[in-house]
């Protein structure tokens, strides 16, 4: 199991996860553009909640702006893996909640100490176009070391772009959510509910 606290870098990647999320919506827009422009946006926010020291009110705000643009019940469906077949609805909708409010309030947290990171985008090799996966990559500068972060983004039928995963220096995060979701059914002999209630993301 992979602890963050051991990992440091996996958190970043994770950090900035919801920061390029939280304005990932189509409506025609440039996908790179929009990881720029929610970067910037969010990384300011963090920098005004470490003076203010409102953690509440900070997660509230984080909480907001990814809610409608995360593919959090796609993302908690993927780490089930083959669990999610198995679940009945309420523990399906049990999981994808517990994912959603526990990724946001580890993730708030680690915002803050990302808030004075020097973030570079990647310029695209080529056009958006008609594609609807965009790998959109940005290199992170913190404490004098540099991470390279991959986001996979998706458009939706609706013509939104939604966040499905990201991959930082070669770590993929939804795999090492998935091994998680895995090491705890192999812990409590596939009992999906002792595993959404023992599921915690900081441990991912």
């Amino acid at each position: 199991m992979i602890r963050f606290s051991l990992l440091k870098p996996l958190q970043t990647a994770v950090v900035f996860f919801m920061l390029v999320a939280s304005m990932a919506r189509a409506d025609g827009a440039d996908p790179y553009q929009l990881v720029q422009g929610v970067t910037d946006k969010l990384i300011s926010a963090a920098q005004v909640h470490n003076k203010s020291g409102d953690q509440a009110s900070f997660d509230d705000e984080v909480m907001a702006a990814l809610e409608p643009v995360v593919a959090f019940d796609y993302i908690a469906r993927v780490v089930m893996g083959d669990y999610y077949d198995k679940a009945t609805d309420k523990q399906k909708r049990a999981f994808a909640d517990k994912f959603q409010a526990d990724l946001v309030s580890t993730y708030a947290k680690g915002i803050a100490t990302y808030a004075d990171s020097s973030i570079k985008l990647v310029e695209p090799s080529k056009p958006v176009g008609d594609s609807r996966r965009v790998t959109v990559e940005q290199q992170v500068s913190h404490e004098g070391s540099t991470h390279k972060l991959s986001y996979s983004m998706g458009k939706n039928r609706d013509g939104e772009w939604k966040l499905i995963n990201v991959v930082l220096n070669g770590v993929n995060l939804g795999r090492s959510f998935s091994s998680q979701f895995q090491q705890l059914a192999n812990k409590y002999g596939g009992d999906i509910d002792k595993i959404i209630g023992h599921w915690d993301a900081s441990e991912g």
